[in-house]
């Protein structure tokens, strides 16, 4: 046991056998406590092989037992590790037939399903049937969430997807002859791994046994991240003798959306009346001041586990900064200069990391970046610009600005009703053929010859909205507001989700405002020196990238710096919280975010969005009694643009002395 362990740490690894819940606080070393209780396990006889260590990811066990193995011996790599869906696909191949299932099944990977959920979508809706259908790839979202949620089709569809409750007959259908098409190929999906062994081991009480023998102690991490089917899995293979140990950390519960539930760490005593509950709460990577804004904020929480999170650092450090903005724009501005000024103070840019609830509320910040060259990594969702949505407004834009973009008129012609790969390519070649000239496609009688009159009304509104825009390039938001009214049906077409993607569009209509001028605007969208093949004037070393990251990807993170964009209402919380059981999960959310930060935090929050609303700070700041106290209100300065001075016309005198110097 190492000696520099703290008095929980110790008390978790020296606890005799039974049921053990550690309740974790943010950076408080649960992993390290994790790997010297395995190897504790195995010098007080436990044979290595008997013991289960569960995890979410495979490189979260395999790291776990590389460092027990270095803290002990090769011995602790015959432990059995890895995720609930490995431990279950063993399991299964060797328990298969008490399911009536093939022991040589297949298991689906996401693309598989999705496959297979087409596949039953084009047995149950006719192709001549004319209603709005989910897309496949929206089916087996919908059923999956159907299973980690435990909650009926209908309620999946009530919450995510309203527009399709009228079809909800036809979509239990499908998702039954899903079902039927798994069973008949000998096929399961992820799903499917935990169902069926969690159904074994409910009901075959000699397999129960069985393996209670064979793993004799259960060790589970992040618990407050299983699902219900996970949590009842665990607590069924330690049944037997209950041996189990399960560490994680209420207050971040933040993945209910996929079906973690916060009750399984809250109720886990109820399961295990003798349960021995051990707090850790020392703190190894925050100083106090943020720690101090966290615990606040936690104990306005309603359902968590009371603990108050103390810094090992006791240096004297900063209060958490809290930065308020006119407009979403000035805060991108802000954040984007404040991250250079840093860099040039020689804080690595690695070591920095800007933090947002949803992927769409970094758009303006991405832009801002690339402008300064300041190079960036983006988690949680596709970088702005490379998002198919708005790939798709730009190139409307880009043949108004430059009707010669081959690139941009075959996606736009694609996106056009009635106009596929055949015509498209006809028009393109058209197109050239009259040299891009409107009054040439209007005269010429050959035109259209072979193209349908579907095809020849899209190509022709289309052409009538190019030739009207391209004739007021100085207004970029007024020619960016007719293409989005021209594009927004063929989103909600495209995409079942076309709801979330509008907000990323309203992004491209805000920097307008700063580039009137069309192709000053398209050029500053598409000069992003960001990426390693471009110029990175920055110079920075290897690996040395700013990180961009919604809240949910950065956890388990930590950086030495952390802004937290748009701490207001509708972002912090969300605007889609509906329940109080959805509100505390967004308080936690908020508390994961604060407790990534090491030395410095700041909280920036814009007086309007950026969808030009006018918003209301966070209520997880207002109702804090003591705000003042936590926090220090900062007040921003806004680099204003330089005005361009008139400067005196040496050209006759420096071309003279040029001319000189270099033909003499």
């Amino acid at each position: 046991m190492d000696e520099d362990l703290n008095k929980a740490q110790k008390s978790v690894i020296l606890s005799p056998e039974g049921p053990i819940l550690v309740v974790a606080g943010a950076g408080t070393g649960k992993t390290n406590t994790l790997v010297n209780k395995l190897a504790s396990l195995v010098q007080n006889g436990f044979e290595p092989s008997s013991l289960l260590l569960l995890t979410f990811t495979r490189r979260a066990a395999k790291e776990m037992l590389n460092r027990a193995t270095k803290k002990l011996d090769s011995r602790m790599m015959s432990v059995q590790g890895g995720t609930f869906h490995s431990f279950c696909h063993q399991f299964l191949r060797k328990y298969s037939l008490a399911v009536s299932l093939n022991s040589n099944f297949t298991i689906l990977d996401e693309d598989d399903a999705t496959s297979l959920v087409g596949m039953a979508r084009d047995q149950v809706v006719s192709k001549q049937s004319k209603v709005r259908f989910p897309k496949k790839e929206t089916l087996t979202e919908i059923f999956s969430m159907c299973f980690n949620l435990q909650i009926s089709l209908e309620k999946v569809l009530q919450k995510e997807y309203p527009m399709f409750l009228g079809l909800t007959k036809e979509i239990q259908e499908i998702k039954s002859k899903f079902a039927e098409l798994k069973l008949k190929h000998n096929s399961l999906d992820f799903d499917d791994l935990l169902d069926f062994t969690r159904k074994i081991l409910m009901e075959e009480e000699s397999i129960r046994e069985r393996v209670g023998t064979q793993y004799k102690y259960i060790l589970v991490d992040e618990y407050q991240d299983t699902n219900r089917i996970q949590a009842h899995i665990a607590c069924l293979l330690a049944s037997k003798h209950q041996n189990i140990i399960v560490v994680g950390d209420d207050a971040q519960c933040i993945y209910g959306f996929r079906g973690a539930n916060i009750k399984n760490m809250l109720d886990f005593p109820k399961i295990f009346p003798n349960t021995k509950t051990i707090h850790l709460t020392e703190n190894y990577r925050s100083h106090q001041p943020i720690l101090d804004l966290a615990n606040a904020i936690l104990d306005q929480s309603k359902e968590n586990y009371k603990k108050h999170l103390i810094s090992h650092n006791q240096h004297p450090s900063e209060k958490p900064k809290h930065i308020k903005f006119e407009s979403a724009e000035d805060e991108a501005e802000w954040i984007s200069d404040k991250i250079l000024e840093m860099y040039e103070e020689n804080v690595p840019l690695s070591e920095i990391a800007v933090l947002f609830r949803a992927g769409y509320i970094s758009n303006l910040l991405e832009v801002k970046l690339s402008a300064k060259q300041i190079p960036f990594r983006k988690f949680g969702g596709k970088r702005f610009l490379d998002l198919a949505h708005v790939r798709d407004l730009l190139a409307y834009l880009r043949i108004i600005d430059n009707p010669k973009d081959i690139l941009s008129w075959n996606r736009v012609l694609l996106l056009e009703k009635n106009i596929g790969k055949k015509y498209a390519q006809i028009l393109y070649l058209n197109l050239e053929n009259q040299n891009f000239s409107w009054q040439e496609i209007e005269s010429s009688s050959s035109f259209y010859l072979g193209i349908s009159d579907g095809a020849k009304t899209s190509f022709q509104n289309l052409i009538c909205l190019v030739q009207s825009l391209s004739s007021n390039p100085e207004n970029s938001m007024v020619v960016v507001e007719k293409v989005l009214s021209h594009y927004l049906p063929i989103l909600e077409t495209e995409y079942d989700d076309f709801e979330k993607r509008k907000q990323d569009l309203e992004s491209l209509k805000i920097l307008t405002k700063s580039t009137p001028n069309l192709s000053d605007y398209l050029a500053n969208l598409t000069l992003d020196p960001t990426e390693k093949k471009d110029t990175n004037p920055i110079e920075s070393k290897e690996d040395d990238y700013l990180t961009l990251s919604t809240i949910h990807s950065s956890k388990g993170l930590e950086w030495k710096f952390v802004f937290i964009m748009q701490v207001v209402e509708g972002s912090l919380p969300s605007a889609r919280v509906k329940t109080i059981q959805e509100l505390e999960e967004e308080r936690r959310l908020f508390y994961v975010a604060i407790t990534r930060a090491k030395q410095g935090l700041f909280l920036t929050s814009p007086v309007f969005s950026d969808k030009n609303r006018l918003t209301v700070i966070s209520r997880f700041l207002t109702d804090l009694p003591n705000l003042g106290e936590l926090v220090e209100d900062f007040a921003p300065e806004i680099t204003a643009k330089p005005i361009e001075e008139t400067k005196p016309n040496l050209e006759n005198d420096r071309f003279q002395d040029i001319q000189r110097y270099f033909l003499n």
